[in-house]
């Protein structure tokens, strides 16, 4: 139990003094808005690629195949869970589709690539996170985003358009390639790791930085459906998954895997696309802030709880 403590504090107090750090640039003026734009887009399309693909090439097949069971709950459990709050928000209480998508992306999309860059390695190692990470980043570009451009109405864009410049991004690329080398039996050469440390490396931190500096660029708010939205997210979504892994007798290893993963607070996905589109962004960056910092309350319990 101390260990496990040990293990979650120095996993979680980082991210603490991260997000303030980047909260603190933010008021000293060192960063605005735009900046913590190109940062978001340095982790996304170069730094967390190169990590991805390294933690995927540099698992084993056996290990690979022994996962399909992690890619399976992950996948299901986000795109169900999503689908699920679409119809609620859409047909039970009545939201227009695009605030009823990006509230059901709040609940649905854990902010594995940033959040989970930074607290998974710690907990599970960098083979199981680099897998956990690849799975949510295709789950959430391959259909989540695609459905939710579709009905934004981006531009006239097709869903099959989206999905065409959804397998271009960097992201996306890194994780499949890195799934196909070890499908097809290679291996990275423990020679390689350096050349992805460099960058690989401070991807989790970077993102955590930029999370504090567009936190403290948006209007943070509280109100009942934040609180419910949180509730979902931080709560009742991985409870919910964890009751069903346990009357299917999942492994106990993959239970915490999973569980852990989705308990992870959300994503900064809905919040982006609110601002871009113009569709309650106070409402979407405030649950994004309130999911992250309770995090460390409800992360922690599932933790504890699954040890």
């Amino acid at each position: 139990m101390n260990h496990v403590l040990e293990t979650l504090f120095f996993a979680l107090i980082p991210i603490l003094i991260t997000i303030g750090l980047g909260y603190y640039s933010a008021v000293k003026g060192t960063f605005d808005e735009q900046d913590s734009h190109k940062l978001a887009r340095l982790v996304l399309n170069y730094m967390l690629p190169l990590n991805v693909f390294a933690g995927i090439w540099g698992t084993s097949r056996k290990i690979m195949i022994q996962d399909v069971g992690l890619a399976l709950w992950l996948a299901v459990a986000m795109v169900v869970c999503f689908l699920l709050m679409i119809l609620v928000y859409r047909y039970a209480l009545k939201n227009d589709a695009p605030v009823a998508i990006l509230r059901a992306m709040s609940i649905a999309d854990p902010s594995v690539p940033f959040v989970g860059s930074a607290v998974l390695p710690l907990i599970f190692g960098a083979n199981d996170s680099a897998i956990t990470i690849g799975i949510c980043t295709l789950t959430i570009n391959v259909i989540m985003l695609p459905i939710a451009f579709s009905a934004f109405g981006d531009n006239g864009d097709t869903i099959s358009a989206r999905l065409k410049n959804t397998f271009k991004k960097p992201l996306v690329i890194a994780a499949l390639l890195g799934f196909i080398l070890v499908l097809c039996g290679s291996q990275m050469p423990t020679q390689f790791d350096s050349i992805f440390t460099l960058l690989g490396k401070g991807a989790g931190g970077l993102a955590i930085f930029t999370t504090g500096i567009v936190l403290k660029t948006r209007q943070i708010t509280f109100n009942k459906t934040i609180c419910s939205t949180i509730l979902l997210k931080n709560l009742a979504f991985p409870l919910v998954v964890w009751g069903c892994m346990a009357l299917f007798n999942s492994p106990t290893t993959l239970t915490r895997l999973v569980v852990v993963a989705l308990a992870i607070p959300t994503a900064t996905m809905p919040s982006t696309l609110a601002i871009r589109f113009n569709v309650h962004e106070a409402e979407l960056a405030s649950t994004q802030f309130w999911s992250t910092a309770l995090s460390f309350i409800t992360l922690t319990a599932f933790v504890l709880a699954l040890s």
